[in-house]
């Protein structure tokens, strides 16, 4: 896949590769084992059989919905693409926590939450300076730190506001409306802050740095007619296997894990994720691999762990009392505020982190060995302990850091102000 810097919109010739069309059939593809299995019955009566052909559908639908998204970006006011774009990149997960909370399946819930959120900062994070890094070593260069604008700055802001404000969370040990309404407020506010923020100098600087890949850079540049018929599809393609596959693929996937005698939170918290990131973390993935793209890489997922510490959370809850038919507060068990503790801690020390504006190596194997440790420590509520060490190394650098914090935080109060 290859780089666009330039809008070709105007360039009527501009189509699919040889290439692109394989990849696009390739995806297109998975929609008949799915069709074959969901509908028919083929190979209904093996978990397995069902759990794969759903969990490659899923996959291709999350590939789908990202160059429809990416495609959709360059056709409509920024701000608005910005909003509409936090919500379809993460839709499989979303439709994953729906599922599992609407059934009152409050672990399982949390397991996919916090797995997400914890897989893409504690692994997503550091594998973005990982792969630039690599990227440049292989071209006789050394690249050891990832510099972030005054701009990227917002998001790190109004995570860091989320990250604190998930303590209330696992302090009362619910999850109610009420959350859900204070953190679809702090994301809103984020957006609001964003489109505040856009001046011709800034959207300048946008139209130059802007990095379109492959599909979504092709789809782009194609004249309107074809360009919305192909973002069509791909939107249609993606909800169709997210409404026929991600229930059956949950339940397969339970069964499995039943049979084989593995953890049911386990599988959920750590493959649903996975399968539903995959593709939006590529593309981040592929633009640090260009190393002059890295902070790009970066800042997409650090919009995508903001996106998800705020509105996938406040999505439980509301699906929750959707499935019990009346308003109630979702009640946390101790596995669940647990996993919302440690959750909430590595956030905080992620954040803490970013506030100088860099991401350097040494940042990166912090975030990557304090996420990798929690699979090898045998001890009972090894959640919990790695959890304060979280926070005395937040609280250790946060002090540490306090000019930064200061700096960070009058920046964001003076974007707010702003009247733009």
């Amino acid at each position: 896949m290859e780089l666009a810097f330039k809008d070709h919109s105007n360039d009527p010739a501009r189509s699919y590769t040889a290439r692109q069309v394989s990849m696009i059939a390739l995806v297109g593809a998975t929609l008949i084992p799915l069709v074959f299995v969901r509908f028919f019955g083929v190979g209904g009566g093996s978990a397995v059989v069902i759990a794969t052909v759903m969990g490659v559908g899923i996959v291709a639908a999350s590939f789908a919905l990202s160059w429809g998204v990416e495609a959709l970006e360059g056709v409509m006011p920024q701000g608005v693409a910005l909003a509409i774009l936090a919500l379809i990149e993460v839709a499989p997960e979303y439709t994953f926590e729906a599922i599992l909370a609407y059934r009152q399946q409050i672990e399982l819930a949390a397991a996919s939450m916090t797995g997400a959120n914890r897989l893409l900062l504690g692994l997503g994070w550091p594998l973005i300076l990982f792969t630039a890094a690599l990227a440049s070593r292989a071209r006789g260069q050394r690249y050891t730190a990832i510099e972030l604008s005054r701009e990227q700055g917002v998001p790190v802001f109004f995570l860091l506001v989320a990250s604190v404000y998930a303590f209330v969370i696992v302090i009362k040990g619910t999850l109610s409306l009420i959350d859900s309404g204070v953190l679809i407020a702090i994301y809103g506010a984020y957006i609001w802050v964003m489109l505040r923020r856009r001046q011709p100098e800034l959207e300048e600087e946008r139209e130059e740095t802007e990095q379109a890949l492959g599909i979504a850079a092709t789809t782009k540049g194609m004249p309107p007619a074809r360009k919305w018929t192909a973002i069509g599809a791909f939107f249609a393609f993606g909800a169709f296997v997210l409404y026929a596959g991600a229930e059956p693929f949950l339940d397969a996937v339970l069964e499995v894990a039943h049979g084989l005698g593995i953890s049911q939170f386990a599988l959920i918290q750590w493959l649903a994720p996975f399968l539903s990131e995959f593709p939006e973390s590529l593309t981040a993935y592929i633009w640090a691999a260009t190393v002059v793209a890295a902070a790009m890489g970066l800042g997409t997922l650090i919009s995508s762990k903001l996106n998800q510490w705020t509105l996938l959370i406040a999505t439980i809850p509301i699906a929750y009392s959707l499935g019990a038919g009346h308003i109630q507060a979702l009640p946390l068990g101790t596995v669940a505020r647990d996993e919302i503790f440690l959750t909430a801690a590595q956030s905080l020390f992620g954040t803490v982190l970013l506030l100088t504006l860099r991401f350097d190596l040494w940042k990166a194997f912090a975030l990557l060995g304090l996420f990798l440790i929690q699979f090898f420590l045998p001890f009972d509520r090894v959640h919990v302990t790695l959890a304060w060490a979280y926070l005395a190394l937040t609280l250790t650098y946060l002090i540490i850091y306090r000019r930064h914090f200061w700096a960070l935080l009058l920046a964001s109060r003076s974007a707010i102000a702003m009247d733009r």
